[in-house]
């Protein structure tokens, strides 16, 4: 009877994980605490989330990444790389989990994280190749302005996060707003 019960356990388990879609962020999004707000930070344009539950036009996900050990405030796609998924005001947002994952990049070590609360469902797809279309056509539009767009290509992801807001800084072109995904296009498709 105990063995029935714990196969059945396990499989609603597994039917639960199954059943766990995987979206994006199309822009980006408050991330809070509750359903009536308690704001616990901000989660990046063009990040996956998993959608754990939804109430009326709310949906709690989860965030998964990498953290700094030693400052849990964030989360990043990867160790060492300037891709940020999320940045929250409260460190006990950011659950760590060395045991998932430890690494140690430039002599800080990261570990893996998730975060989870609740963002607008509206604001999620699950079309990310729009995403990446409406970035390459935004790239296309605000950088040949004055001069041919770079490739994404031509700078790792961590330079572009230095470049655009040095270089687009000067003509509006920085990575936030209208340029979100812009951003998040560029260094998704960066130089390895």
């Amino acid at each position: 009877m105990i063995k029935k019960l714990m196969t059945a356990a396990a499989l609603l388990a597994m039917a639960g994980a199954a059943s766990a879609a995987t979206l994006y962020t199309t822009g980006v999004l408050d991330f809070n605490k509750t359903t009536k707000g308690s704001y616990l930070g901000k989660i990046g344009a063009a990040v996956p989330v998993t959608v754990l539950k939804k109430q009326g036009n709310l949906s709690y996900v989860r965030i998964s990444g990498w953290t700094l050990a030693e400052y849990p405030s964030m989360i990043f796609a990867e160790p060492g790389v300037r891709i940020e998924y999320g940045s929250f005001d409260e460190e006990s947002a950011v659950k760590t989990n060395p045991k998932a994952g430890e690494k140690v990049v430039q002599e800080n070590k990261w570990v893996k994280a998730t975060a989870e609360g609740w963002v607008q469902s509206a604001k999620l797809t699950n079309n990310l190749n729009k995403l990446w279309q409406q970035g390459k056509s935004r790239h296309a539009e605000a950088c040949s302005m004055c001069h041919a767009a770079p490739k994404a290509d031509h700078f790792t992801a961590n330079q572009w996060a230095s470049v655009l807001p040095a270089k687009g800084g000067r003509t509006g072109h920085t990575r936030a707003g209208a340029n979100a995904v812009m951003f998040k296009y560029l260094q998704a498709h960066a130089k390895k």
